[in-house]
């Protein structure tokens, strides 16, 4: 097999992962997929050369653990914690830039950094939203079919999400699962 088939071979795992994301209600439940997901993504950005990409997912799946830890031993993640993850997104886009649609990733990244560190999962739920559509239009720029039908059908995902969570005035994120379940 080739680069690119593994490359989009990845896109459908992570794809499939990320969409749980979008029903389940448990916050650790959803970083433990995050981090999942971003490493399979990673992974395929990689594999097509898409540097700016391949580096949003190294800081996303770093932000994820550290929230995930946070969130397991019920630690706040502060307003400087954000910050941060978004100086470091800023300073590795600057790094990998490759061309304007490098902003569209790391844009995209630090929407999806705010979305998490939030904590309000029907936010969470809306923003993803906007960070689908933005790796739908990164990924037709590097010609990553999968990631654009993939990305267009976790689009769906997140809508149905929302739709099914309408109803609630407030999803409880802290719904949190038994030890052996994460």
């Amino acid at each position: 097999m080739d680069k690119y088939t593994i490359s989009q071979i990845f896109v459908i795992i992570s794809i499939l992962v990320l969409a749980i994301t979008y029903i389940i209600k448990s916050r650790r439940q959803i970083l433990a997929c995050l981090i999942t997901y971003n490493a399979f993504y990673g992974i395929h950005y990689l594999l097509l050369n898409a540097r700016t990409g391949f580096l949003m997912n190294l800081v996303s799946i770093s932000r994820n653990v550290f929230f995930y830890y946070n969130n397991k031993h019920s630690k706040e993640n502060s307003i400087a914690v954000l910050i941060i993850i978004y100086i470091i997104t800023i300073a590795f886009g600057i790094y990998s830039y490759q061309d304007l649609y490098s902003l569209v990733s790391i844009g995209s990244s630090m929407i999806s950094t705010y979305s998490i560190w939030q904590k309000d999962v029907k936010k969470y739920r809306y923003l993803a939203v906007i960070v689908s559509i933005g790796f739908i239009t990164y990924a037709i720029h590097i010609n990553s079919l999968f990631a654009v039908v993939t990305e267009a059908f976790l689009l769906v995902v997140e809508i149905i999400g929302i739709f099914i969570n309408r109803d609630k005035k407030k999803i409880d994120e802290n719904i949190e699962p038994k030890e052996n379940e994460v």
